[in-house]
């Protein structure tokens, strides 16, 4: 039989704190991963001809970003085996297929 809302609402929620903080935090470094890459395409098309340290600023986009990017997505995984390992079982059942 179907719940009502006030049913579902008043029982009790399995998730932590840990995990709820977690979840906003991963959503914000998502966000931040995604605004990176758009960052690191833009810097290389538009400044090309900017040179800093003998290097154009489309090369040193690339030098910062791309490792920045790797380090925001190991983050994100080992806080996903941390706080919810939910997440990170699907994402090695996806690997594995």
């Amino acid at each position: 039989m179907a719940q009502t809302l006030r049913e579902r609402i008043n029982a009790p929620d399995e998730t932590s704190d840990s995990r709820e903080i977690w979840m906003l935090f991963r959503s914000w470094l998502t966000l931040f991963r995604v605004i990176l890459v758009i960052a690191i395409i833009v810097i290389a098309e538009i400044f090309e001809e900017v040179i800093i340290l003998n290097l154009s600023l489309s090369v040193w986009a690339v030098i910062v970003g791309f490792p920045t990017f790797l380090l925001i997505s190991m983050v994100i995984i080992q806080g996903d085996k941390r706080f919810a390992p939910d997440l990170e079982k699907k994402r090695r059942d996806i690997m594995n297929r």
